[in-house]
């Protein structure tokens, strides 16, 4: 049976890409009334967008059309439907994809579906009547729903029950301070009525009463009756006889009986005979201040009372409309301050609610309008941020793909090179690094090895190195030169390389047949090259920027880059890695250190590669102590398993024993061993004159060294640096031999000393201030040595530098001109012997040496196609595809005769780089020659030999013409 749902909700959009906003923003708004957890909602929003937009690309193929999406909210569930009436999709036969197959097809797309069934829970689709539908479902976790509790007391309430409390213990105290005040006051001015008119009778019977005057008991009957509040008056002698009783005058001249003394002028009471309470007083009668009798007076309560109550019933009045006015007080008040809270609280419900347009009005400047004001500045923000969170599922989804994708971009195997063992460790510190290495295969006995760092991490480095793997990939294969492999892959790249980034790149070459490593840096860390002999670590680089770096006008990535080889001896290492390792921290903040690397290379050089590796990447896990790292380590390790030398003895061996003694064919044995017939006529006469030593290259691998100081004698130069810096090149040369440590001439000193930037007092005193040993004599000398060159700089004449600039340019011009008609006039010589090859040769070697002469060179291509057109024979047309001398094929020259052959190779020119050649087959290449004009690359292949074949055969070559209108433009210029 079907569930119930409560909603049913259609939508219908044009099936365009600029209306994905809008469906994204209607389907918000459906889902806010759902009880769907923010996450689930933003998963929901981009599987929509990208199911609709693969309908507006593959269904309707950016065609017409319409998209109907249907939503059904169920308590459990809420399932999405996407209509359109495009192509059908074969959704059976959609598969995971292929990571690893994408990064080596290059293909791009084809994870909208992988996308969507990983943020959904179910995902089906239909194709029925012509529609096709999408039915995706998304459960509604129970855990994530909005409850809503039952509503409380106000606020407001709580506010006025309080307050009005507070006002109702307010007032009660003032009341009962004001009864008591009451009482005593009433009280008290009671009493003083009574005195008074008690002291005033009193006055009045003093001879009355000694006389016992019958006129006293007039006037004791007489005040008796004026003063109501008294119940009874006696009056007595001195010895307690009564004079006067108005209320009992039969007691006249009887002994009175006195009450306790405590009775009297006190607060107690006794009742009277009604049962009334009265006070009692006793004041004696005096004449000229001798007591001659006491009056007793009787002072009834009642009045009292009469007089309390009455003020009390003023003051109950008086504080009943004070708890009226405070009650109204309070409520008025709590709506006043209150009401601003409540409005917050019913803002901050709706943006429970998903309603995040509400605002709250801001008025005045009080504290609750900067509460208002805070409140929709953060609604202003949470609903920027709303805006933007499906933007940052989408990369937190796409940061999982690109994770995978660099993962699969490294290689999982490596290449079989003969007679080299190679090892790696790969690291990164975040999910996607920004390190990476590679193999590159360049023919069958080349491979390239790189590894490289980018500035950027995460998703953009994962990028960026997919870039840098596709342009090395397609660079390398057949290119021999390790600088142009990096410039043309910094071509590829700089345009794409965001702002702020660039990447350094460390490139070798290992040639398997000759036995040596080229090697080119962009930046990069040095490479470190261990010597078993004489146990010493060189750290090894050459020249190079960093490629993705925009240059300015002038400066050439491709100029800055240079290139070295060198050959291992047996048992060395060599060590390519990124700062990654050197920069590895403990918890104390210590870094690893070239120190504690180079101490690891010496301590464990015996290990093979892989065993070497593994026992480093240990001891950096042992040395962080699981410290997070802010870099990723990339670590390849090169050792030479195979040593020439005694390969090439045996293989030179053996071929003298095929020919001589097998007589096996000398073109077959040669072609088995890879040598050439002249290789083996050269070694058969050493052989038969000096025997097997003959056969032995005449210097061996082992007598190279490299021209470098190694880092151990690097650290004394930076010593003897630091405590001598006045100490020239001479100087440090003679004290380091008398320590005992061996270095090259004092020439390759001195280069040594122009890598460490050491070569002048100035930069000597400018380290030892970078290390923080400047004594206050050594300061004051490197102020002089900065004033000095200050005052160099300012001595240079404006006006004479331009005219010195003027001169160069005049003799450059004139140089230029005069090479100019000397190269004319060979050419003109050239007419009669076009075919010459000799004089073919000496026109190159002057177009390499010219200094200026583009239209030369141009002048030069013609005369090679007239060439291939007056020729018509293979002569002709291989002056096209000269071979200068000692130029060799990198492909195919044997191993043995490379090693024997050690001087220098003829040049090619590419683009302004001396470069060996590889591969002469079809092309002739001109150095840039030297004004500032491209280079020019004569290509001759079949098809342009065969347009000049369609040249008119009768037509003649006016040479005296050509020559006149070059000169005419070099004396322009």
């Amino acid at each position: 049976m079907a569930r119930k749902f409560s909603k049913d909700i259609f939508m219908t959009f044009p099936a365009a890409e600029d209306q994905l906003e809008d469906i994204r923003s209607s389907v918000r708004n459906v889902l806010s009334e759902s009880p769907l957890s923010q996450k689930a909602v933003n998963s929901v929003l981009l599987a929509i967008e990208e199911a609709c937009t693969n309908v507006i690309r593959h269904a309707y193929l950016y065609g017409p059309g319409s998209i109907r999406i249907r939503i059904r909210l169920h308590q459990d569930r809420v399932v999405f439907s996407i209509y359109d009436r495009g192509r059908k999709f074969d959704f059976g036969h959609s598969e995971v994809p292929d990571l690893d197959r994408y990064v080596r097809t290059g293909r791009k797309g084809g994870l909208g579906l992988y996308l969507i069934r990983k943020m959904m829970d179910s995902v089906e689709y239909f194709a029925r009547d012509g529609e096709n539908e999408l039915r995706m479902e998304k459960k509604i976790e129970r855990a994530g729903e909005n409850l809503i509790r039952a509503r409380g007391v106000s606020i407001r309430v709580k506010f006025a029950l309080w307050a009005s409390l507070v006002v109702f213990a307010i007032v009660s105290g003032v009341y009962l301070y004001l009864d008591h005040q009451v009482r005593v006051n009433t009280r008290a001015r009671f009493f003083r009525s009574a005195q008074t008119s008690t002291e005033s009778f009193v006055a009045d019977i003093g001879d009355k009463t000694i006389m016992k005057d019958p006129d006293l008991i007039r006037s004791a009957t007489a005040w008796l009756a004026s003063n109501k509040d008294f119940s009874y008056v006696v009056v007595t002698d001195i010895s307690g006889i009564i004079a006067a009783d108005p209320l009992a005058s039969w007691r006249f001249l009887s002994r009175f009986e006195e009450r306790d003394s405590s009775d009297y002028n006190s607060k107690a009471t006794m009742p009277d005979s009604s049962g009334h309470k009265e006070f009692h007083f006793r004041v004696p009668v005096k004449i000229r201040d001798n007591v001659v009798g006491y009056a007793y007076f009787g002072l009834r309560e009642r009045p009292l009372q009469a007089d309390i109550a009455g003020a009390r019933r003023n003051l109950v009045v008086i504080s009943f409309l004070g708890l009226v006015i405070g009650f109204i007080a309070v409520f008025a008040l709590s709506n006043y301050f209150v009401k601003p809270i409540q409005k917050l609280t019913e803002g901050v419900m709706r943006i429970g609610e998903g309603n995040l347009d509400q605002t709250l009005p801001i008025e005045g400047a009080d504290e609750f309008s900067e509460i208002a004001r805070a409140f929709n500045e953060m609604t202003s923000k949470f609903r920027k941020a709303q805006e933007t969170v499906v933007e940052q599922e989408r990369l937190q989804k796409e940061m999982q793909v690109a994770q995978e994708i660099q993962h699969a971009l490294l290689p999982r195997r490596f290449p079989d090179i003969e007679g080299y063992d190679i090892s790696t460790v790969y690291r990164a510190a975040k999910d996607v690094g920004g390190d990476y290495f590679d193999f590159v295969q360049i023919d069958e006995n080349i491979l390239g090895i790189i590894v490289a760092d980018v500035s950027g991490k995460g998703v953009p480095g994962s990028l960026v190195m997919t870039m840098i793997r596709t342009a090395l990939r397609l660079e390398a294969r057949g290119n021999y030169s390790p600088t142009d492999i990096l410039s043309r892959v910094n071509l590829f790249v700089t345009d794409d390389v965001k702002r702020g980034m660039f990447i350094t790149i460390f490139f070798i070459t290992l040639d398997s047949a000759r036995r040596t490593i080229s090697y080119a840096s962009a930046g990069h860390n040095p490479m470190i090259l261990y010597r078993k002999d004489p146990d010493s670590c060189y750290f090894l680089n050459t020249r190079g920027m960093p490629l993705g770096i925009a240059l300015p006008e002038g400066v050439s990535f491709e100029e800055s880059l240079e290139f070295d080889r060198l050959q291992l001896k047996k048992d060395d290492m060599l060590i390519v890695y990124t700062d990654g390792i050197t920069e590895a921290m403990n918890k104390l903040g210590e870094q690893f250190g070239n120190e504690r690397l180079v101490e690891f290379i010496k301590a464990n050089s015996e290990l093979a590669p892989e065993e070497f590796t593994k026992k480093l990447d240990a001891e950096l896990a042992r040395f962080t102590g699981g410290a997070p790292q802010n870099d990723d380590i990339t670590l390849v390790v090169i050792k030479e398993k195979l040593m020439l030398d005694e390969v090439v003895f045996e293989k030179r061996k053996r071929l003298m024993e095929m020919v001589e003694n097998e007589g096996i064919p000398l073109e077959e044995a040669c072609r088995s061993m890879g040598v050439s017939p002249s290789t083996y006529y050269k070694y058969r006469r050493r052989w038969q004159k000096l025997g097997d030593i003959g056969l032995l290259n005449k210097r061996l691998r082992a007598d190279s060294n490299i021209k470098q100081v190694s880092y151990e004698v690097r650290k004394e130069i930076l010593n003897l640096v630091r405590e001598n810096p006045d100490f020239g090149t001479k100087r440090l040369a003679e004290e380091l031999a008398r320590r005992g440590i061996e270095v090259i001439d004092q020439h390759g000193l001195y280069e040594e000393l122009v890598r460490m930037r050491l070569n002048t007092r100035k930069l000597r005193l400018e380290y030892i201030e970078r290390i923080g040993a400047l004594t206050p004599e050594m300061s004051a000398e490197l102020e002089k040595e900065i004033l000095k060159e200050h005052g160099k700089k300012e001595e240079i004449d404006r006006s004479q530098y331009l005219e010195e600039i003027k001169k160069s340019l005049d003799a450059k011009k004139e140089h230029a001109s005069a090479a100019a008609n000397e190269i004319i006039a060979k050419l003109r010589q050239m007419e009669p012997v076009l075919g010459d090859m000799n004089l073919y040769g000496d026109i190159a070697d002057e177009l390499a040496k010219l200094g200026g002469g583009e239209d030369i060179a141009r002048l030069f291509e013609n005369i090679i196609l007239k060439m291939a057109v007056i020729g018509r024979d293979k002569k002709a047309a291989e002056a096209v595809m000269p071979e200068t001398k000692n130029e060799k094929s990198l492909a195919t020259t044997p191993a043995d005769s490379f090693i024997e052959d050690t001087g220098p190779k003829s040049p090619s020119f590419t683009s302004g780089h001396t470069q060996e050649h590889s591969d002469l087959d079809d092309k002739f290449e001109l150095a840039d020659l030297g004004d500032g004009s491209n280079s020019i690359d004569v290509v001759q292949s079949a098809s342009e030999v065969d347009k000049v074949d369609k040249v008119d055969k009768g037509a003649e070559f006016d040479w005296d013409e050509y020559s006149k209108k070059l000169s005419e433009k070099y004396d322009k210029k």
